[in-house]
């Protein structure tokens, strides 16, 4: 019994850091720098900001597939959110040549921070995507001991 506890919690602490750690890194890595692309002051911070969130995204392999593992759509597809980005950066390439003092340099970043704003956060369900079996076993783990409660001991 005191075994099966042991063992429940140590796994689920285990887990529990593993997990933690992983969603710390996606969010430094993707939802910190989406962020700070959208709040950049100008053109060039914004597309060094979107140039480390693309290259954040690919370290982490979030180039293909869903952050959804049974509702997918094209919200949810890393594809389509990373053509997104490939396009932002396109359009701050096109832009950064214009004088900061135009009107055009001026609507074309506000437009642009608010493509960045509405774009999708991804971190949250690729973690859930990537590691759903380990949110499994962490929370599983608790049934052999609750099994073993209920049916082998005297003192319940």
């Amino acid at each position: 019994m005191k075994t099966s506890l042991i063992v429940s919690l140590v796994v689920s602490v285990l887990v529990g850091i593993f997990l933690i750690n992983q969603g710390y890194q996606l969010n430094r890595d993707v939802e910190s720098v989406a962020h700070r692309a959208q709040v950049a002051a100008d053109v060039p911070d914004m597309l060094e900001y979107m140039k480390e969130l693309k290259s954040g995204m690919e370290r982490h392999g979030m180039t293909r597939g869903h952050t959804a593992l049974i509702f997918k759509t094209p919200a949810n597809d890393l594809a389509k959110l990373n053509g997104s980005i490939s396009s932002i950066i396109t359009r701050l390439e096109a832009v950064k040549d214009i004088p900061r003092t135009e009107t055009t340099y001026q609507v074309a970043l506000d437009d642009i921070r608010g493509t960045i704003r509405e774009l999708e956060g991804p971190s949250g369900g690729y973690l859930w995507v990537q590691y759903w079996f380990l949110f499994l076993a962490g929370i599983g783990i608790w049934i052999w001991p609750a099994v073993a409660v209920i049916f082998f001991c005297d003192d319940f």
